[in-house]
């Protein structure tokens, strides 16, 4: 069985200064991995030195903001390089309501239900796509249902700077300056991943990490999914399960027959997935006194890297212009054939992340992402 978080979600997007502000609450019955989200996103825009103006903008090829949606929130539909891409005009804002309306509309990515997913194992230097995973359930341990795509958000955004007179300006960088992350109770902030996709590479983020050191986390392991304190086992053969992505030296998961489970009341609790917070959890348990147990010398867990903020924020060169150096990864550049910047923004929560257990339900985060241009 599974049981079930339940997150509510904001975002607000915006032109440069460009803010992308994501507002969360968890409710509901106690879970592991599973959160229900809705969702709000806005535009704002700024002048950037009173002289040109970032435009953003959502690509909308499918049209499912309607022409009556369109006139309504009194958007403007253009063509760029063969996308139909829907823009706000930079000083007016962009409704709450537009980005919830594409969403809903398109019946494809989250509007009101994102759950954490498990994301499959990668490396810095993978430029393939973000391949996610449902959620496992209690005592099933394959990982062949790919995550569906109203559990997550996925954004595809266009932008362009407009010169005084109103024309797209060429080979303009976009950059993310800040990212931050508010979060009361159980710091549900450090599970939030960002996946972005340009011309130039596709990489994964944490931006609730400030530092300039690159970060990963395991995604296989042992665990307690059914809440009953002991680490979960084949009721069949006695052995216990071990979820998610893994590599063995003999090619297959080893159990050490002499090492038994202890009886409850005198069975330790074992940090088998090496969280900070030894509070009895999903990664945090003891093994069953009936439980066959993982010998975990003969086994590693998979994992997956990922860039903090810290190494995305970008240096500042000498001449003050925001540059990829010690630091700095651009969004995107106004380069394609009509200058306009592409970057799409997946937004999910990585279940894998020790944060995520029971006692994260009923708190709440904020995601705020700041993009600027020289």
């Amino acid at each position: 069985m599974k049981r079930e978080h339940k997150i509510s979600l904001g975002l607000l997007v915006g032109g440069v200064v460009t803010l992308l502000t994501v507002i969360g609450s968890t409710a509901g019955s106690l879970a592991w991995y599973v959160y229900s989200v809705s969702t709000r996103v806005s535009f704002v825009g700024t002048s950037v030195a009173k002289s040109a103006l970032l435009n953003v903008g959502l690509i909308d090829d499918s049209h499912w903001l309607s022409d009556a949606k369109v006139e309504e929130f009194q958007l403007t539909r253009e063509t760029y390089d063969g996308h139909s891409i829907v823009f706000t005009h930079a000083t007016d804002g962009l409704n709450s309501t537009v980005i919830q309306q594409y969403l809903f509309a398109g019946h494809t990515y989250a509007s009101h239900q994102l759950f954490p997913l498990t994301t499959q194992s990668r490396v810095l230097a993978d430029q393939s796509d973000l391949v996610l995973y449902e959620s496992p359930l209690s005592g099933n341990t394959s990982m062949t249902e790919y995550a569906h795509t109203d559990h997550y958000v996925k954004l595809p955004l266009a932008f362009y700077l407009t010169d005084t007179n109103g024309n797209p300006t060429p080979n303009i960088d976009v950059w993310l300056t800040s990212a931050n992350i508010q979060a009361d109770g159980q710091h549900i902030d450090e599970a939030v991943r960002v996946f972005i996709e340009n011309s130039q590479r596709k990489f994964l983020m944490k931006p609730a990490d400030k530092s300039t050191t690159t970060g990963s986390n395991k995604v296989g392991g042992i665990l307690d999914l059914d809440g009953d304190g002991t680490y979960d086992y084949n009721l069949g053969d006695g052995k216990e399960l071990y979820y998610g992505q893994y590599n063995t030296t003999g090619g297959s998961i080893v159990y050490d027959d002499e090492l038994y489970g202890k009886p409850f009341d005198e069975a330790p609790y074992d940090n088998a997935n090496g969280v900070t917070n030894l509070t009895p959890s999903t990664f945090y348990a003891k093994h069953n006194e009936h439980a066959y147990c993982v010998d975990r010398t003969q086994l590693t867990p998979k994992t997956v890297e990922y860039y903090p903020f810290g190494l995305v924020k970008p240096s500042i060169d000498s001449n003050g212009n925001y540059c990829e150096g010690a630091t700095g990864i651009k969004m995107t550049s106004t380069d394609s054939e009509d200058k306009i910047g592409y970057a799409t923004f997946t937004i999910f929560i990585e279940g894998w992340d020790h944060v995520v257990i029971d006692p994260s339900a009923n708190y709440s985060f904020n995601l705020s992402l700041k993009f600027e241009v020289n």
